[in-house]
């Protein structure tokens, strides 16, 4: 299908579109509904930066071109015996609608995880993790890209984000979507990396310093607003540990001009084969968000050259060393 022209037209060059993909696992699915609205309406991002399955499907468009190609391409992995092989559903709780954290820690709560990764890294082997990352996708560099992209994991050992624009691919999403103790952690030189969604859940930081006049966000997390009975001691922490995520992910947030919240929230995070409606939820999400995105974009052509937007705002505090220990780039 590729990408329209788009309908603004401008006295010179258009602004730059950044977008941020968030992590969410299975809810992820709705990034590519996203991507495919921005598309049609000739608004599809100039770069793109991508934690966990934000990095993966972030990755995945840049690579296939077109969004409903990407799509199909998932659609197909995940009805495929290849990805039953992995046992990623098992964990999946029937009837269970909860967020990602607590269902989680009720994973672990059971055994099923944690007795497994006392002897083991992760619950998912090196062997199938890359396997699926390499069905989906081709062995290629960042830079090689038709567009700028950015994946995001976080360093165990450093504390960091870890930013990767240039070098393999495939390294860059394996160590993006590294879940602690359900995917492998991804040894790369003296860093020990895992899951960016640990330190970036939605990486709008990674765009700050990029070259775009725009950034969009499409956050798929949804634990805040579920609230568990909170009776017991583990349901406490699990509250507060979103709790904390929260906070951390509103205050990268608020650096972007578009925050895009598809309605995921009945989606498991672990039911990927089941997931695929959540690609229409993004789809009417940012359909929805259109005028707005609009809006913003017609305001570049009058923007008054003393006013200082979120972008800018959030440059001027990365450089100052307000947003916290500086990342490393790969």
């Amino acid at each position: 299908m590729g990408a329209r022209r788009r309908s603004i037209r401008w006295p010179g060059a258009a602004p730059r579109i950044g977008i941020a993909l968030g992590g969410g696992a299975a809810r992820g699915m709705a990034h590519l509904g996203v991507l495919r609205v921005l598309e049609e309406h000739g608004f599809a991002p100039d770069v793109v930066a991508g934690t966990s399955i934000g990095a993966l499907f972030g990755g995945l468009w840049a690579v296939a071109g077109d969004a409903v190609e990407a799509t199909e391409r998932v659609r197909e992995f995940v009805g495929s015996d290849e990805y039953r092989r992995t046992r990623v559903e098992f964990l999946k709780e029937e009837g269970e609608d909860s967020g990602w954290a607590e269902s989680f820690s009720n994973v672990l709560r059971k055994g099923l995880v944690l007795g497994w990764t006392y002897f083991r890294e992760s619950f998912i082997s090196e062997e199938d993790f890359r396997h699926n990352v390499e069905v989906l996708l081709p062995d290629l560099r960042i830079e090689d890209l038709r567009l700028t992209f950015c994946a995001v994991a976080t360093d165990l050992v450093s504390r960091r984000s870890v930013f990767f624009r240039r070098g393999a691919l495939r390294e860059a999403v394996l160590a993006s979507g590294a879940v602690p103790a359900l995917m492998p952690p991804q040894r790369i030189g003296h860093r020990l990396l895992v899951d960016g969604a640990v330190t970036e859940r939605v990486p709008v930081r990674a765009l700050l310093p990029m070259d775009v006049d725009l950034i969009l966000a499409v956050d798929v997390s949804t634990e805040i607003f579920e609230s568990p009975p909170l009776e017991s001691g583990a349901e406490i922490i699990t509250r507060s540990k979103q709790v904390t995520e929260w906070h951390l992910r509103q205050s990268r947030l608020a650096f972007c001009d578009l925050v895009i919240r598809p309605e995921v929230a009945d989606v498991h995070w672990l039911d990927f084969s089941g997931a695929l409606p959540a690609v229409e939820r993004g789809a009417q999400a940012m359909e929805a968000a259109l005028p707005a995105l609009e809006r913003l974009l017609l305001r570049r052509r009058w923007r008054v050259p003393w006013r200082i937007g979120a972008v800018e705002q959030g440059r001027r505090m990365e450089e100052a060393g307000l947003l916290g220990e500086p990342a490393e780039e790969i």
